[in-house]
C-alpha cells in the first residue's frame, strides 16, 4: 500500500497555498491508476485549485512492486543519494527490508523513474538498453556534432515499438526506434556476459560503457 502525507504548496502563478499529496512510498499493487500516474508524471504534478496553473514538484520517493522484487528509489539531493547508496550497498540476503536477490535502482529524476519502470515492465535489462542508447548517441554525434543532448529516455510508443528519445538542450528532441530482435541480439552477445542484474543499484550510460570496456 502506498504511503502519503500532505504538505502546503504555494502556486508560483497566483501565490495561493494549497494542499498537495506527497508519496513517501508508491505501491501500485492494488491500483493500476497509481502506476499510470507515475508513468505520466501526474503524481508529481501540482495543479493549483485557485488558478489552474500546473508545476512539477520533485521529491524523494520509493516505487516498489514487491511481487516482482523491484525497488526504485528516486533521490533529489546529494544527501539523499549518499544515504540510499549506503542503505542498499550493504544489503544481503539475510538482513534489511530489501534482499540481495531483489532489483534495486537509484534514479535521479522523475523521467528516470518512469523509464526504469517501462524497461522492467518490458522484461528488458536496463544495462543493455543503456548500451543501445550509447550506440545511437554516438551515431547522432557523428552526423550532428553541434547537437547537445541533455537526456535520453526509453519509451514504448502507441504501436508497441521501442523508442529512444534524445532530449536536446534547445528544447527539441530526436527519436530513434529499435526492435526487440535488435535488443535480443545485443543481449545474447553482451548481456549474458554481464554480472547478475540485481548486483547493480545504479545504471546509466556511463556504467554500461564501463561494462563494454571490461568485456
Amino acid at each position: 500500500m502506498s504511503k502519503v502525507h500532505m504538505e502546503k504548496v504555494r502556486c508560483i502563478s497566483c501565490g495561493e497555498e494549497s494542499g498537495f499529496k506527497f508519496y513517501d512510498m508508491i505501491d501500485p499493487m492494488f491500483s493500476k491508476e497509481t502506476k499510470d500516474k507515475v508513468l505520466s508524471g501526474e503524481i508529481f504534478t501540482f495543479t493549483c485549485p485557485h488558478c489552474g496553473a500546473k508545476r512539477r514538484i520533485t521529491y524523494d520517493t520509493i516505487y516498489q512492486e514487491i511481487g516482482k522484487g523491484w525497488y526504485f528509489h528516486l533521490v533529489t539531493s546529494e544527501d539523499a543519494y549518499v544515504q540510499a547508496i549506503n542503505v542498499y550497498a550493504d544489503r544481503d540476503a539475510h538482513s534489511g527490508t530489501v534482499l540481495a536477490s531483489e532489483i534495486v535502482r537509484i534514479v535521479l529524476s522523475q523521467n528516470q523513474l518512469s523509464e526504469t519502470i517501462r524497461i522492467f515492465d518490458e522484461g528488458l535489462d536496463d544495462r543493455v538498453v543503456e548500451i543501445i542508447k550509447a550506440y545511437y548517441l554516438s551515431e547522432i554525434q557523428k552526423q550532428m556534432p553541434q547537437l547537445q543532448i541533455a537526456e535520453s529516455l526509453f519509451y514504448v510508443n502507441e504501436n508497441g515499438q521501442y523508442e529512444i528519445a534524445f532530449l536536446c538542450t534547445d528544447g527539441n528532441h530526436l527519436t530513434v526506434n529499435f526492435s526487440r530482435e535488435m535488443y535480443d541480439g545485443i543481449y545474447q552477445d553482451i548481456g549474458v556476459k554481464l554480472p547478475p542484474i540485481n548486483q547493480e543499484i545504479e545504471v546509466d550510460m556511463e556504467i554500461a560503457m564501463e561494462y563494454l570496456e571490461r568485456l
